[in-house]
C-alpha cells in the first residue's frame, strides 16, 4: 500500500503538520474536506511511530476515562470509515475488560495468568482495525481532496515566534498554522509543553490457530480485552486468526528509542517475558509458535490525561498527542478537533491544556 507523497520544497502553506500517524492524517483529511490545503512533513514513513505499530484495539475516551471532547470517538470512527471508503476491516463487537481472579465463575476464561484465574469484567464499547490499512486510506483519501504528504522530511527546528518556520533537510516551510503531532515525541519537539514520557511497548503474533484452538483458549468470538488490574495485558485476533499479545513498558528518551533494537538487552528480555507468559496462559498456546515480534512508542502524559491546544505564547502552533496507548479512535477524534478549531474556532477542551 502507497500514498501519492511529494520530495519536499520551500513552501507557504496554509497549515503544515507535523507528524504522518493518525492525528496528523487525520487533521490534513478534515482540513482538505473543508477547502484548506495542509502539507504533512513525516520523518520516515507513513505509520512509523505509534500509528503504524499499534496493537489495532479500539477503545473510546481516553486513558483517564470518557472526557468531554473525547467521547463518541468509536462512532466517529466508524462514520469516517465509511465516509471515505476505507478497507480496514473494521470491527465493532465490543471490548473485553478483563481481570485475575482466583474465585471467578461468571465470565471466567480458560486461562491462568501470573498463576492467577481470569475473568471478563465487563463488555465496553470497541472493537478492532487493522491500523495501516487505515492509516494508508486515511491518507489516500486525504490527497484525494487537496492535501500534500512529504516522507522523509524530518523537521530539524521549529522556531516558534513570531510566526512558525519549519527547517526541513533541504527546505523551509513557513506555513500560517503548525500542527504538531508527534505523541511520543511531543516533548523532544516542544520541551516546554507538560511533559509527555516517551516509552517502548512490546507485543507478539501467534501463527494463525485454527478455530477449535481460537474456541479452546475463549478467544473464538474474536473480542479484543485488556486487563483492568497488573500485570497488564492487552490482545485481539488478526484477520487472519492470529492472536496478537502485549505487555511490558521500557521508558527511554525519544533519541534513544529511534536507536533501539530488538535484539538490545532490554527490549529482548521484556519480549521473552512476554512470549513465556502467552505460553503459559493455556495449554493450546503452550508450543505454539510465535510468529511476530515488535515493540511500538507510546507516550505518557503527566496524569494520562492527552494534550490538545495551542502553545500559550504562540497560538499559530498547535498540537495534540500524549494517549498513553489508548489513541487509535482518540487521535483520529483529536486531529477532527484540530482541523474544527482552525476552520471554525471551536475552542479546545480545557483537560487538555498544554501547559504545565
Amino acid at each position: 500500500m502507497e500514498v501519492a507523497a511529494r520530495p519536499i520544497e520551500n513552501s507557504s502553506p496554509e497549515v503544515a503538520i507535523i507528524g504522518g500517524g493518525f492525528t496528523g492524517t487525520a487533521a490534513a483529511y478534515y482540513l482538505a474536506r473543508r477547502g484548506i490545503r495542509a502539507v504533512v512533513l513525516e520523518a520516515e514513513r507513513l505509520g512509523d511511530g505509534a500509528s503504524g505499530r499499534t496493537g489495532g484495539i479500539l477503545l473510546e475516551g481516553t486513558a483517564k476515562g470518557i472526557l468531554e471532547g473525547a467521547d463518541h470517538c468509536v462512532p466517529a470512527l466508524e462514520r469516517l470509515v465509511r465516509e471515505a471508503g476505507i478497507n480496514c476491516d473494521l470491527r465493532l463487537p465490543g471490548c473485553w475488560e478483563i481481570e485475575h481472579s482466583d474465585d471467578a465463575k461468571d465470565g471466567a476464561l480458560p486461562w491462568k495468568d501470573d498463576g492467577h484465574g481470569v475473568r471478563i469484567v465487563r463488555t465496553v464499547a470497541g472493537g478492532t482495525v487493522e491500523p495501516m490499512a487505515l492509516l494508508v486510506g486515511l491518507a489516500t483519501a486525504a490527497v484525494d481532496a487537496g492535501a500534500i504528504f512529504h516522507e522523509g522530511a524530518r523537521v530539524r527546528r521549529l522556531v516558534v515566534a513570531p510566526h512558525p518556520v519549519l527547517e526541513v533537510e533541504g527546505a523551509v516551510v513557513r506555513p500560517r498554522i503548525a500542527i504538531v503531532a508527534v505523541n511520543a515525541w511531543t516533548s523532544y519537539l516542544l520541551p516546554s509543553v507538560r511533559q509527555v514520557q516517551s516509552a517502548l511497548t512490546f507485543a507478539c503474533a501467534t501463527e494463525p490457530l485454527s478455530d477449535s484452538v481460537l474456541h479452546d483458549i475463549g478467544l473464538g468470538l474474536a473480542i479484543p480485552f485488556y486487563t483492568v488490574d497488573t500485570p497488564y495485558l492487552w490482545g485481539r485476533q488478526t484477520q487472519d486468526r492470529r492472536v496478537m499479545f502485549g505487555a511490558g513498558l521500557s521508558y527511554r528518551s525519544p533519541q534513544e528509542l529511534e536507536q533501539l533494537e530488538l535484539d538490545a538487552a532490554e527490549p529482548a528480555t521484556a519480549l521473552a517475558r512476554l512470549e513465556a507468559r502467552v505460553r503459559r496462559l493455556h495449554p493450546a498456546l503452550s508450543n505454539t509458535p510465535i510468529a511476530h515480534r515488535w515493540a511500538g512508542p507510546i507516550g505518557i502524559p503527566q496524569g494520562f490525561v492527552p494534550l490538545i491546544g495551542s502553545l500559550p505564547r504562540a497560538p499559530e502552533i498547535l498540537l495534540a498527542g500524549g494517549y498513553a496507548g489508548h489513541g487509535v479512535a482518540l487521535s483520529i477524534r483529536m486531529g477532527e478537533y484540530l482541523a474544527h478549531h482552525i476552520v471554525e474556532g471551536k475552542p479546545f477542551p480545557p483537560w487538555g491544556t498544554v501547559s504545565d
